[in-house]
């Protein structure tokens, strides 16, 4: 019994990191860092409450597989052709700016860390067309079992870096020191880019949704309702204390100093790795140059796989939904590997022509995901009440109220964004 439900745990286990995977290396590593190097811990609040108040949405999409045995996708399908559209709409917006954004911190870590006299904008299309190839070559298996190894790695070296960060205490406050202010100029754009992308674009709980059907798939195991929702917030929960740990690490090494994380992706991993060696000492500069990479890298081969699954099933439902799932199989993986390399190469490409403007270019995607957040949040909800989930799978009345409660606070939050830029 005890190797039966351990073989279903490894079955089961996979989709909730990818998830995580996909959140940590924006939202965390830049902007988490960002947050409490420029405003200190006062974002803590925030992110507590943008997780709980989005927890419902991302839970949806695992829900609605065990319910259904679909992705989002096809909830949204259910609701019209207006809704898959819709979400394609909101993807491709984003997909290229943050590919591209996420390679560029990607190879600015790297060209730190070992001292490669390639141009950023070569190393930027290296490490894409690398990564391109490795899933062209190795597919949803090898991206589980990497991701899977590379949580292992991040959870070790983030937490001897929080912990070095905890026992040296937070550094001196310069007795000139202001805070930004918070909401308005680049401090509301960093809360807004935050909690449009904590624990990430929205458009991720449709990811994690086709990441749980291929799990399906790759292991021939249909998981039970409560085994797909333990394997999501395992990764929810391993997101949420990265958040908190790159926070503090901001708010302790930076905060009070007067200085800001910006300028283009060399610029910032450079500033990002010296000042973890300037406050906790050269014996920290691999460990924190390991976890920085693994976390940026994690989620830029996670965010190339699931803009591409979700673009081609979007595309799929739409104009193959009556083909046998065989055939779907096969129009998948032949256009996946169309489009992966079209993504990689747009991706380069919008870096290439912007290359000193790398957090720009990330701020841009992330504000735009906070103002399209509501709509897929809103798509998340009329899917799972939907007559498609039989009464046994539909979500309690608090995460129903929360979810409610949650897209009337984004709607209100995006118009209050906009005035404020006219």
């Amino acid at each position: 019994m005890e190797n039966s439900k351990r073989r279903d745990f490894i079955k089961t286990v996979g989709p909730g990191l990818l998830f995580a995977s996909t959140a940590i290396g924006t939202s965390h590593l830049v902007l988490s860092t960002r947050a409490g190097a420029h405003h200190g811990l006062i974002f803590i609040l925030i992110i507590v409450g943008t997780l709980l108040l989005k927890y419902p949405f991302y839970e949806f999409g695992p829900r609605y597989v065990a319910a259904t045995g679909n992705s989002l996708i096809k909830g949204y399908k259910h609701q019209g052709d207006w809704a898959v559209y819709l979400f394609l709409a909101v993807i491709s917006i984003n997909m290229f700016a943050v590919t591209g954004a996420i390679a560029a911190v990607s190879a600015g870590l790297l060209s730190t860390m070992i001292g490669i006299k390639a141009s950023i904008p070569h190393l930027v299309g290296i490490v894409i067309g690398v990564t391109v190839l490795i899933l062209l070559i190795g597919g949803y298996s090898f991206l589980d079992i990497f991701i899977k190894v590379l949580s292992v790695i991040l959870l070790i070296t983030v937490s001897i870096a929080f912990t070095a960060v905890l026992m040296n205490g937070p550094i001196v406050k310069n007795p000139d020191f202001i805070a930004p202010k918070l909401l308005e100029g680049t401090g509301l754009a960093l809360l807004v880019s935050l909690i449009g992308w904590m624990p990430a674009g929205m458009e991720a709980s449709t990811m994690h949704s086709i990441w749980v059907v291929e799990k399906m798939k790759d292991t021939n195991y249909k998981p039970s309702l409560s085994e797909s929702l333990f394997d999501f917030n395992l990764g929810f929960i391993f997101t949420t204390i990265l958040a908190l740990m790159f926070l503090t690490i901001g708010a302790f090494t930076v905060f009070g100093s007067g200085l800001l994380l910006e300028g283009n992706a060399t610029q910032f991993s450079n500033q990002l790795l010296q000042i973890f060696v300037s406050n906790l000492g050269n014996w920290s500069y691999w460990i924190i140059a390991i976890a920085a990479f693994g976390t940026i890298y994690g989620t830029l081969i996670t965010v190339l796989d699931a803009f591409t699954r979700s673009f081609i099933r979007g595309i799929l439902v739409l104009y193959n939904d009556n083909k046998s799932e065989q055939e779907k199989n096969k129009l998948l993986q032949r256009n996946y590997k169309i489009l992966l390399p079209i993504l990689g190469l747009g991706a380069f490409a919008l870096f290439y022509f912007s290359a000193a403007s790398m957090l720009k270019i990330l701020q841009l995607a992330t504000i735009i995901a906070f103002l399209t957040s509501p709509i897929i949040a809103f798509l998340n909800v009329k899917a799972i009440n939907s007559k498609e989930v039989s009464l046994e799978y539909k979500p309690p009345s608090v995460l129903i109220i929360l979810a409610y409660f949650g897209l009337i606070a984004s709607i209100l939050f995006s118009l209050y964004y906009v005035y404020t830029l006219f």
